[in-house]
């Protein structure tokens, strides 16, 4: 059973619902492309009959689903650890066996700016307890750089109130800790009935500079999948044994460190990468993520990692500066921006109304020299008042 909401749905993943003939519950007013063609539940009939979501498999199209998976089968065990993965102060304590001697704690925004910042080990990072992408997120490399940052959370925790329901970014509970060095990786993938561990994506993040926590550019390659495959599949066995997860679809995020081993950044629950940015796997390696979790298939890694094209699939999320967000009269010269690019896959605008992030765009590349150039574009050319 697929749970569609807000903010976006991509007409992959719709094309990819028709075709396994999966049941469909539209939890808001999203928009949904070919919405007729699809086998669909309305969210009463399933609210009255609950027992058909606590049988099915359970897959999101956004978190901003959780809630009405919280409402409708409250008690199933996927959906209480949803809860528990959504509260990121939760996760950690969840998780100290497994990185003792990590530096967390949790304060309430009002507190921050009196906290006495020598007690702090910096460089840590500060964001929402319970939150999404970037928002409300900010890497503090110092204690005299601590009151800028309380200052710029308020800020932006402000600004994106009003796009996200309180059980995906809820800006009064923050979280600091520490700081992990190391390349970012993320994970498409699911935990079977056997709660054996299935890898449906391997994902670079990649930075512009130290402080920068945006979402801007991912990556994939035959070769980034190579290295990391076998350690992050028994990563994945261990993290699954620690908490129990059979039929569970997830998006995970971790630092792989100098020393070899992968920390845990956060688990998001019942999804894949958000905005349909999973579907890069598709023009990667011919991998259709919802098929395989539908039918509950592994990817033939082993074939593919066999290939010889080492090619680099790209997705970027460019967002709307926030000072122009939700700003009425806005431009936006998206050609321009297209072909800044060399060979684009897909470009799909999204609604700015709906969400910061204005576009999704697939590109190839034969190395990382232009994914490394779009993370540094300066935007702002590409925007203005109307």
């Amino acid at each position: 059973m697929m749970i569609l909401a807000r903010p976006s749905v991509s007409p992959y993943l719709t094309r990819s619902l028709m075709a396994l003939g999966v049941p469909v519950v539209v939890a808001d007013d999203a928009g949904v492309p070919m919405r007729p063609a699809l086998d669909l539940i309305t969210p009463e009939a399933l609210r009255a009959t609950p027992r058909r979501a606590y049988q099915a498999l359970l897959l999101t199209s956004s978190e901003n689903a959780l809630s009405f998976l919280y409402d409708v089968i409250p008690h199933d065990d996927r959906v209480l650890k949803a809860r528990l993965f959504k509260d990121k102060a939760a996760f950690r304590r969840a998780i100290r066996d497994l990185e003792p001697g990590f530096y967390f704690q949790e304060h309430a925004l009002e507190d921050l700016a009196a906290v006495d910042a020598s007690t702090i080990p910096f460089p840590v990072v500060v964001k929402p307890a319970v939150g999404i992408s970037s928002i409300g997120v900010v890497r503090v490399p110092d204690r005299e750089a601590w009151q800028a940052a309380v200052a710029f959370l308020h800020k932006d925790l402000e600004e994106y109130a009003s796009n996200y329901r309180a059980n995906v970014v809820e800006g009064q509970r923050m979280l600091v800790e520490s700081w992990i060095e190391g390349t970012e990786l993320a994970i498409d993938g699911f935990y079977d009935a056997q709660a054996n561990p299935v890898v449906l994506n391997i994902l670079e993040h990649l930075f512009a500079h130290e402080a920068d926590t945006s979402d801007r550019i991912y990556y994939t390659r035959r070769s980034l999948v190579q290295r990391f495959y076998e350690p992050i599949l028994e990563f994945l066995q261990r993290f699954g044994d620690a908490f129990d997860l059979k039929r569970f679809p997830f998006h995970l995020e971790v630092r792989f460190t100098k020393d070899g081993r992968f920390v845990p950044i956060e688990l998001n629950p019942l999804r894949f990468a958000g905005l349909g940015t999973t579907e890069v796997a598709e023009y990667a390696y011919g991998i259709n993520v919802y098929d395989c979790f539908f039918r509950q298939v592994s990817p033939d890694w082993a074939n593919i990692l066999r290939r010889s094209d080492d090619s680099v699939y790209s997705f970027a999320c460019v967002d709307v500066p926030t000072e122009l967000f939700r700003q009425p009269g806005l431009v936006i010269r998206d050609r321009e921006l297209h072909r800044e690019l060399t060979e684009v896959l897909d470009y799909r605008l999204l609604s700015e109304t709906e969400t910061s992030t204005f576009a999704v765009i697939f590109f190839r590349s034969e190395d990382l020299d232009e994914p490394r150039r779009i993370l540094s574009l300066d935007l702002q050319p590409f925007f203005a008042r109307g």
